[in-house]
């Protein structure tokens, strides 16, 4: 049996404007007219989330730059994905 490819997650493109200024991203949302913010480790997420990147690198990221236990890196990550896909920020 062939293993499922993983998830690879990514910010969709369109419609959809960012920049770093100093430690946060500030990010402006065109379809809905929205405009958001990421500090701390939403940084390090979202710049893996431009070229794209599974849950499991994302949690992985986490632990290495906070040295953080893998289920606490987890919950984060998922927390932040969750908000992402409730924004309509994520590629379908």
């Amino acid at each position: 049996m062939t293993p499922e490819p993983p998830n690879i997650l990514r910010l969709r493109t369109d419609e959809l404007e960012w920049k770093q200024i100093d430690d946060e991203i500030v990010v402006l949302d065109g379809r809905a007219s929205n405009y958001l913010s990421a500090g701390g480790a939403g940084v390090i997420l979202w710049h893996m989330l431009e070229s794209g990147a599974t849950a499991d690198e994302l949690s992985a990221a986490l632990v290495d730059k906070y040295s953080i236990d893998e289920a606490s890196a987890r919950a984060d990550v998922d927390s932040f994905l969750a908000e992402l896909t409730e924004q309509g920020l994520l590629a379908t």
